[in-house]
């Protein structure tokens, strides 16, 4: 078995790479840094995922992977106003991540079928202070449940995880007063742990019902109830 990891080289993205594995999967691993793994399963591909000419030139040489992680992403600290990366975050967390998603399908959906799991946020249904990374994550999970419809009759599963704020590199850069005005919302007074967010992605990627197709899973511990 396959799977493709996108950012699988840190932080939820490592922690869903060791969860494919564990459960059987070669790994492949798409980062712009690369990953040392000692588990010959794990294959590291250097690419910036930003550029899709170049990773589908990666992606082709990998073959089609029974399994898909779109959880490369990026967030700035910035408001609209002082925004200047607009392309660049739309093209990793949203664009590129789509048109890898539809390539793949395809083939999935004329082979034996397959499944895409795509990293969503709550920041996708509530909004957040970096307007176009609440787009771009309310964009994914929109695809995710246009793919499911599209190509889940020929056995194709695509779904989405919503975490709310998750103790990784990332949130370092948030402003300390905005992070405890969430971590406060919480119900157990906490941010999630990477390996928290994992298991979810590494069970629809696995063992969730294949009736489960389209959907959006939170993962925000009681911050945002749908």
């Amino acid at each position: 078995m396959k799977a493709i990891v996108t950012g699988g080289n840190r932080g939820i993205g490592l922690e869903i790479t060791k969860g494919l594995l564990e459960k059987g999967f070669e790994v492949h691993v798409l980062s712009r840094s690369g990953i040392e793994f000692s588990d010959t399963k794990v294959v590291s591909w250097k690419v910036d995922v930003s550029d899709y000419t170049q990773t589908l030139a990666i992606v082709d040489q990998i073959g089609v992977p029974e399994v898909l992680v779109n959880n490369a992403g990026m967030m700035n600290s910035k408001t609209s106003s002082d925004y200047d990366e607009i392309l660049q975050i739309l093209n990793v967390n949203l664009i590129n991540a789509v048109l890898l998603s539809l390539y793949l399908a395809e083939k999935m959906a004329n082979g034996s079928g397959g499944r895409i799991v795509s990293m969503s946020s709550l920041s996708g249904a509530i909004g957040h202070p970096d307007i176009w990374y609440g787009v771009s994550k309310a964009g994914i999970a929109n695809a995710m449940r246009s793919l499911a419809r599209t190509f889940g009759p020929r056995g194709v599963v695509a779904n989405s995880v919503a975490p709310g704020p998750v103790e990784t590199e990332m949130m370092k850069s948030l402003p300390q007063d905005r992070k405890d005005r969430v971590k406060a919302t919480t119900i157990n007074q906490r941010f999630c742990y990477a390996e928290e967010v994992a298991k979810v992605v590494c069970w629809l990627a696995t063992d969730a019902p294949k009736y489960m197709n389209g959907e959006i899973i939170d993962i925000n511990n009681g911050v945002n109830y749908r």
